[in-house]
């Protein structure tokens, strides 16, 4: 990603894979705070563990393991 998201906060849904995965290792790349979605939280891990290993830190990375369909399991923010 070519823009500058220092100071941002991203929440990506479906983080745990595919293109939701690349967007937010792009996003974390490019310096905003990512806030993770997606119904398995190993995949979550997973992809947090890859945002740690290209340098985002800890702090700046969080989890959310919901699905977002089922309104019962749909986070309150």
């Amino acid at each position: 990603m070519a823009a500058d998201f220092a100071g941002k906060t991203a929440l990506v849904t479906g983080a745990g894979r595919g293109i939701g995965r690349a967007v937010a290792l792009g996003l974390g790349a490019a310096g905003a705070r990512v806030v993770l979605l997606a119904r398995t939280t190993a995949q979550l891990e997973e992809t947090r563990a890859l945002l740690r290993v290209r340098g985002a830190p800890a702090g700046r990375i969080s989890l959310v393991p919901a699905d977002l369909p089922d309104e019962d399991d749909r986070p309150s923010f």
